[in-house]
């Protein structure tokens, strides 16, 4: 499989924001007709939205139904996500908790298998996006780590039951990155100079590094299955 033998429409979940929305730039870039499956959406012209709550199947199925509709779909970034409640183990939300692993995980599956089941044979590439998190423990970090690593895991699964389906299944596993979302946990108390001086290249990521790292998985890492690739400046090398 090469990269000019999957369909030039993907689906991009979480694309209006953040990480997913520099993702949808890129692809744009290289003349890739983009969906964007998100709650909001994406303010990039050219681009068709489609709001749709992954937690739901039903709704899940019925906007790949109407994508593919559209023009086949050879490609699939699950780039969608909620921030976790950076809250002690003792204090977290067992709601919140169930929260996150709706979102990350059983709506990775959703999208997935929705576009799985249409595929009839024809190659595609997937990529899930996980996080640094889902490598080491973190304090404060029950909800969205634990997901995070779940989705990771998720993946490596789906990775070895595809493949002799022809499609790739991988990930991106980003680190601290200048997003929305991290900007929320700053907001929230999180010290981003601590982060900073425990990281070698001694800088958050921006969201463009982290997308070029996922369209590189997505389109040209054709041999390169069932793996997740840390983009995180040196974070998880670090052994303290």
């Amino acid at each position: 499989m090469t990269a000019e033998s999957i369909a030039d429409h993907v689906v991009v979940t979480g694309g209006a924001s953040g990480i997913g929305d520099a993702v949808v730039a890129q692809l744009l870039d290289r003349s890739i007709a983009v969906t964007v499956f998100d709650l909001r959406p994406s303010a990039r012209a050219g681009v068709t939205t489609r709001i749709v709550d992954l937690r739901d199947e039903g709704a899940v199925e019925d906007a790949m139904a109407e994508t593919w509709a559209d023009a086949p779909v050879g490609g699939l970034v699950a780039c969608h996500g909620v921030r976790g409640a950076y809250v002690p183990a003792l204090e977290i939300d067992l709601d919140q908790l169930r929260l996150l692993f709706d979102v990350h995980v059983v709506g990775a599956l959703a999208v997935s298998r929705a576009l799985v089941r249409r595929l009839d044979a024809a190659p595609a590439s997937i990529v899930l996006v996980s996080s640094t998190t889902a490598y080491r423990g973190w304090a404060n970090q029950t909800d969205y780590g634990p997901a995070k690593a779940a989705e990771r895991q998720l993946m490596e699964n789906l990775a070895i039951e595809w493949a002799p389906r022809g499609v790739r299944v991988n990930a991106v596993a980003p680190g601290h990155t200048l997003t929305p979302m991290v900007q929320d946990m700053v907001d929230h108390g999180y010290d981003l100079a601590a982060v900073e001086q425990r990281t070698p290249r001694g800088r958050l990521a921006d969201p463009d590094e982290i997308a070029a790292a996922i369209v590189w998985m997505l389109r040209d890492a054709t041999h390169v299955i069932g793996q997740c690739l840390p983009v995180d400046g040196g974070w998880t090398a670090v052994g303290r």
